[in-house]
């Protein structure tokens, strides 16, 4: 099942995974929805960080409408 990241981990997720096509985007505007391998979502959502064992993931600002999809072989699963 998929997950939104929190705001803070967003720009931790772009960072480690190289995510291209978001450039001029704040990492406060966008919307980072993550697929967990496994059902590996930590248990408290408040610890949860932008890295971890993810399968896709889709990033969409919510200020220009730009969105980009993140494949299984970007993120290392």
């Amino acid at each position: 099942m998929a997950r939104i990241l929190p705001a803070s981990a967003n720009a931790e997720f772009l960072a480690a995974y190289k995510v291209e096509g978001m450039g001029g985007c704040d990492p406060s505007t966008l919307t980072v929805k993550v697929w967990d391998r496994w059902g590996t979502a930590p248990k408290d959502e408040a610890s949860a960080t932008g890295t971890g064992e993810f399968i896709a993931a889709v990033v969409y600002c919510k200020s220009c409408d730009k969105g980009v999809e993140v494949h299984r072989a970007q993120l290392g699963g």
